[in-house]
């Protein structure tokens, strides 16, 4: 049974509300998150944590102070990275420059900052039961009409500049629900942290995006979610 709450999270979120990094509907993205009609329930039922990944144009307007008061208890911080942990289960990230596909494409991102890039949800544990948990997402995803990409794998594990995770799946919500959902991201295994920047890899974008296409070649690394 998961230990999220989605009370205690929505007080955290207020925090980040209040200072206007996070609109209030983006809070309620997160917390919809932990309803029992979530799609991807069952996933959350054996999620260790949950983060938020903000686009924002300069991590020095932070107001770190107010934040690390809020109950934070763990941080990370790397070159335009800053991740903030709560014992409750919940990581607010914020990130500058480039972290998704989307933003190698002039006009993809058409979202003011600071802005929810996506939603992660950490699957940290590789037993049979989350490993089989995982490897249903993909269906899981088509069958609820999501959009869905695989990326990294046992052998290519997915960057993040510092760390590192087994693979992910990207869910994207289906086409209308924008607004209420952002794309997801299911990252399984022990999440490895380093000394020392080991390449990043992006978002993927949505395959659905009008721009898709126009994704460069090179597009491979920069995500710096984890």
């Amino acid at each position: 049974m998961s230990i999220l709450d989605p009370a205690v999270f929505r007080d955290t979120l207020d925090v980040f509300v209040d200072h206007k990094l996070l609109s209030s509907n983006e809070a309620d993205l997160v917390v919809a998150l932990l309803e029992p009609t979530f799609p991807f329930a069952e996933a959350l039922s054996i999620a260790d944590s949950v983060h938020v990944q903000v686009k924002i144009d300069d991590l020095g307007v932070l107001p770190h102070g107010d934040i690390v008061r809020s109950g934070v208890t763990s941080q990370r911080k790397t070159p335009g990275f800053q991740k903030y942990g709560y014992a409750n289960g919940l990581a607010v990230i914020f990130t500058s420059g480039p972290i998704a596909e989307d933003d190698l494409v002039p006009g993809a991102v058409t979202r003011p900052t600071p802005f929810v890039d996506h939603l992660g949800i950490d699957l940290r544990e590789e037993s049979p039961q989350s490993a089989g948990i995982y490897a249903a997402l993909g269906e899981r995803a088509t069958d609820s009409g999501w959009r869905t990409v695989r990326q990294g794998g046992p052998d290519s594990p997915v960057r993040g500049c510092y760390c590192e995770v087994s693979e992910k799946r990207w869910v994207y919500p289906p086409t209308g629900t924008d607004e209420k959902y952002r794309p997801i991201e299911f990252a399984f295994g022990e999440l490895q942290v380093f000394g020392e920047d080991v390449g990043c890899d992006y978002r993927p974008i949505d395959p659905g995006h009008p721009l898709a296409d126009l994704v460069p070649a090179i597009a491979g690394r920069a995500d710096q979610s984890c």
